[in-house]
């Protein structure tokens, strides 16, 4: 009877130990991210985007610079969860003019100077909301999503001569396109090492629509950027 009294204490601590140890599951993703990331972008390169400059000059193809957003999660839906927010990315790119080529050792009278090429810079600013079904637990999740929401390119160029000695000297201008209204979808994930920190990267597509000419601001036609980003996310 001893025996049996002593093993059957023991089988009842042995099965009630697992539930004991037992760790609740992590929530669903959430409740709330704060994204700031380091972002890069192709950039326009129709040339309606930028002011007239001579035939082969260069203009940035990519852009290099920040963004940031910020989403919140409203409900479960289905396997995942639904969110809402936006994102600001604002990027920019220089192309310098390439250097001219050496004098002649020997210049002529016939010699005439070169055609020179601005430099040209290019700024874009995508401001995008976004609805996102999210798949995951608060300790990581990965999501797509998708919005609209719009855009505004900004370009210059600095002064430069035109071909043959004598010509004048074409001042520094530049284009603003105003906002074009944009779409955007995309997808992206974030990890959590520490409870408020997670590592957290995007790729997103932009649709940014043509716009007529208007005042000071020259038509410009519809373009699809590939936008991607990397960095932190906070909660």
């Amino acid at each position: 009877m001893r025996l049996t009294a002593v093993c059957v204490a023991s089988l009842g601590m042995v099965s009630g130990t697992p539930a004991a140890a037992q760790i609740a599951a992590p929530g669903p993703p959430g409740p709330y991210v704060i994204d700031v990331r380091v972002g890069t972008s192709a950039m326009p390169q129709d040339p309606s985007f930028f002011p007239p400059v001579p035939t082969a000059t260069l203009i940035p193809p990519r852009g290099y610079g920040l963004d940031v957003g910020a989403h919140v999660y409203l409900m479960r839906l289905g396997p995942g969860q639904l969110g809402i927010g936006a994102s600001v990315l604002r990027v920019g790119g220089t192309a310098p003019a390439p250097a001219p080529p050496a004098p002649s050792p020997r210049p002529t009278s016939a010699t005439t100077t070169p055609a020179t090429q601005p430099d040209v810079n290019a700024t874009l600013t995508i401001f995008a909301p976004q609805l996102s079904y999210n798949f995951g637990s608060a300790e990581g999740w990965s999501y797509v999503s998708a919005g609209v929401g719009n855009a505004k390119v900004a370009t210059g160029t600095s002064a430069f001569e035109g071909p043959g000695s004598g010509t004048s000297t074409t001042p520094a201008r530049s284009v603003d396109s105003r906002t074009l209204s944009t779409a955007n979808f995309g997808g992206g994930a974030r990890w959590f090492t520490t409870t408020h920190m997670a590592f957290s990267f995007d790729v997103r597509f932009y649709l940014v629509s043509a716009r007529a000419g208007e005042g000071t601001s020259p038509a410009t036609t519809g373009t699809t950027l590939v936008a991607a980003s990397a960095g932190i996310s906070l909660r």
